[in-house]
């Protein structure tokens, strides 16, 4: 009888085990192979299960398989090529050791996870289910000799930053991982199985997801311990040949390391992130494929976390006597709280601009904001996470606002763009990045009927309705050969150009955002969003301002677009004093304006015209003892439109898929479509829409919907429609016909 019993509870126990297997098993399978499912499943139980689901891998486009390859001819060599790609801005975006990167495993989970290795996070072909474009030597560049570290082995974009001693801690920093501007500024084409790169165009990538997964990584291997012991295990035998010691060593360092940038790197900078928005209540809007809300996320990383104090060691801590502890602990907190308000919601994201012609631009930002190059790309090296001092002015050692960026780097990336000549140097035209050419791309597409060239009356047909229709505000096109450079209507005519120090830039039309109709998210970045800047930084909004010749206002002292500016421009200038100290000399007036240019650090007067207490404004920024005051009057710039027909989605936010949808009347625009690495459309010229059913869009897993009724989505204005007699905000032109847009699109397709 005892024996029975005994049998019969040990057959329990071993059914509970096998269902405990069978359990751990299947949700491994499910949380491995159906992460949407799982995500959305987790969602809808709620705010606190939603959140539970970002611990989740996020669902990813399938791979893609493209048989054949090839970048198209823009003015650049194999070598230019190839150093732009890989080549880093000195930014370290990802919060771990390069030699991670090459040994972690992906945050899918396995039932097999314990005893065999998942796939590694670093295959580009992993990657580029993300819109990173991976290596591939059938149409890469092989040639030349300036192919930086992790050409050919990372995706576009992705950059090695040498280690050395870290500007902002003073320690010794290994290799990391960063992003440069190959990633957000590559494109490529799909058109049935062939796949055409072209360098300067709007990236298809997803970042967010990118941080998400690389999080999740780390912290998968921290949590689990077989992991752990991979990735450590790995990174030691790197060290072969080391003595045993100092592999033990490396051992030991990595193990805490892991547990350091998961806790404070990712779970606490979300924790934190997230209190600060849910205090608001708000929410960040989705970036998804294709944009990134690039103005708020410099914001945040200068602003924010560059400005946090280092967390306690609890390890510490505990060495203190309990109240002594708890003050220390409040302290921080406190130091915390006050820089809530520097952090912002992605409340902005727009398209990736592209970049050919940029440099010759008086203005290359969406919203005509930055007038000096450099600082907008030092701007951008330190919001993709360049090391910088920003939190230490005590240590004589750590001089405020030294930074790993790469001046030499950021100023060469520039001048490949720009070109060797200026414009009007030799023959007319631009020297540096070429924007594609339809005609080259329908090369690769012989015999198909919708690359096939229009025929000339129908694109002199599509001329006259540009002149009549897009000329006032985009200009003549660069490179009409109908409209010779002498014409006084041509682009190169220099009434539209403006002379500056050693170069002519072109003067871009710029138009109030209300004239514009189109979404003012943007553009209220700069105008609207302040900060809480430390006195220790010495930031001086109004000396800039006096420098530039408008008046200093006590109003703009908390501006941020003005705090950015000069932020910028002193970690720029603390490069040049450390420059000379190490030459043990004053740099020369060409080495110098090498690292400044030759356009001064300025707002944007249009933007903030100055007005007297009696005038009237859009929003009014004065201090009370003054009896001027600032109008904000948000603008944004057109540009040319040479190979306006490979940026799809248009509109700077990315909300109009089509250059059909976009020169149809705004109401007629699509209100939901999907964004992603997909198939091109060269009849409407975009994004290909899949079949819609019962009003709905149904995506491929992990394409972005997009939503046009979510903040920083308005795909309103830039409309063409009615018939002139009742003009209104948001309506550029006249209504086009479905023969006139054919037209239209027909020459657009030429420049």
């Amino acid at each position: 009888m005892k024996n029975d019993m005994r049998s019969r509870r040990l057959w329990l126990v071993v059914k509970a085990l096998t269902a405990l297997v069978g359990l751990v098993l299947a949700t491994g399978l499910v949380l491995g192979s159906a992460p949407k499912l799982v995500r959305t499943a987790l969602a809808r139980l709620g705010a606190t299960w939603e959140r539970a689901s970002a611990m989740v891998p996020p669902p990813l486009i399938a791979e893609r398989q493209s048989k054949n390859c090839v970048w198209l001819k823009q003015n650049w060599s194999d070598d230019d090529r190839a150093w732009f790609h890989n080549a880093s801005q000195g930014t370290s975006t990802f919060p771990m050791p390069y030699a991670w990167f090459k040994h972690l495993e992906r945050p899918g989970l396995s039932p097999i996870d314990v005893v065999i290795p998942g796939e590694p996070l670093s295959d580009p072909a992993y990657l580029e289910r993300l819109g990173f474009i991976p290596p591939n030597t059938d149409c890469d560049p092989q040639n030349g000799s300036s192919r930086p570290n992790g050409y050919g082995v990372l995706p576009v974009g992705f950059a090695v930053l040498k280690g050395g001693v870290d500007p902002a801690t003073g320690k010794e920093m290994e290799d990391s991982l960063g992003l440069t501007c190959a990633a957000c500024h590559t494109g490529r084409v799909f058109y049935k199985d062939t796949e055409l790169r072209i360098d300067g165009a709007p990236a298809m990538i997803d970042i967010g997801n990118l941080e998400r997964i690389i999080g999740l990584s780390i912290c998968y291997t921290d949590i689990m311990p077989w992991r752990a012991w991979r990735l450590v295990s790995s990174v030691v035998e790197e060290h072969a040949d080391a003595p045993a010691d100092v592999r033990e060593a490396l051992k030991e360092r990595t193990v805490k390391q892991l547990t350091d940038i998961c806790t404070q790197k990712i779970k606490n900078k979300i924790t934190l992130e997230r209190a600060v928005l849910d205090r608001r209540g708000e929410k960040h809007s989705e970036e998804g494929f294709g944009r990134l809300d690039a103005l708020n996320r410099i914001g945040n990383q200068v602003f924010h976390e560059n400005l946090l104090p280092d967390m306690p060691d609890e390890n510490e801590l505990k060495k203190l006597e309990p109240a002594a502890a708890d003050a220390k602990r409040k302290e921080i907190e406190r130091a915390i709280r006050n820089l809530d308000s520097n952090f912002a919601a992605h409340s902005a994201p727009v398209s990736f601009p592209a970049i050919w012609d940029v440099p010759h631009f008086v203005w290359a930002q969406y919203d005509a904001s930055i007038l000096n190059p450099g600082i907008r790309n030092i701007g951008e090296a330190l919001g993709v996470s360049a090391r910088v001092n920003m939190s230490d002015d005590k240590n004589p050692s750590l001089p405020l606002f030294a930074s790993s960026v790469d001046f030499d780097a950021i100023a060469a990336i520039e001048a490949l763009l720009r070109g060797k000549e200026g414009p009007f140097d030799g023959e007319v035209g631009f020297k540096g990045l070429q924007a594609p050419q339809w005609k080259e791309a329908a090369s690769y597409f012989p015999g198909d009927e919708n690359w096939k060239a229009d025929k000339t009356e129908v694109i002199n047909a599509g001329r006259d309705l540009y002149v009549a229709r897009c000329a006032e505000c985009h200009n003549s096109p660069p490179r009409d050969s109908a409209i010779p450079v002498d014409d006084p209507n041509s682009f190169w005519n220099k009434k539209n150009w403006i002379e500056g120090k050693n170069e002519w830039l072109f003067d871009n039309s710029q138009k109030t955002v209300v004239a514009m109709g189109t979404d003012p998210e943007q553009a209220r970045v700069l105008t609207e969003r302040t900060v809480n800047i430390p006195a220790y930084l010495g930031v001086d909004t109004g000396t800039l301002l006096k420098r530039c010749g408008l008046q200093g206002d006590p109003a703009f002292e908390k501006s941020y677009a003005l705090s950015l500016m000069d932020v910028v421009a002193k970690v720029r200038d603390r490069h040049i004093l450390d420059t000379e100290k190490r030459l043990g000399r004053p740099l020369t007036e060409a080495e110098r304006t090498a690292i400044v240019g030759t356009r001064p650090n300025c707002p944007n007067p249009r933007v903030f015209p100055l007005a007297r207490a009696e005038s009237t404004g859009i929003v009014q920024h004065a201090s009370e003892s003054s009896s001027s005051f600032y109008v904000s009057r948000p603008h944004y710039r057109a540009k040319p439109l040479n190979g306006i027909w490979a940026t799809a989605p248009y509109l700077h936010n990315g909300s109009v898929p089509t250059l059909d949808d976009l020169l149809s009347p705004q109401r007629d625009r699509p209100s939901i479509f999907c964004v992603g690495p997909m198939q091109f459309d060269p009849k409407r010229v975009g994004l290909a829409a899949p079949p819609m059913k019962d009003g709905e869009v149904s995506c491929e897993t992990g394409q972005t919907l997009f939503d046009v009724t979510k903040r920083g989505n308005s795909n309103l204005g830039h409309s063409f429609e009615g018939d002139g007699t009742e003009p209104s905000n948001g309506v550029v032109g006249l209504g086009l016909s479905p023969l006139q847009r054919e037209q239209l699109i027909a020459y657009l397709k030429t420049l």
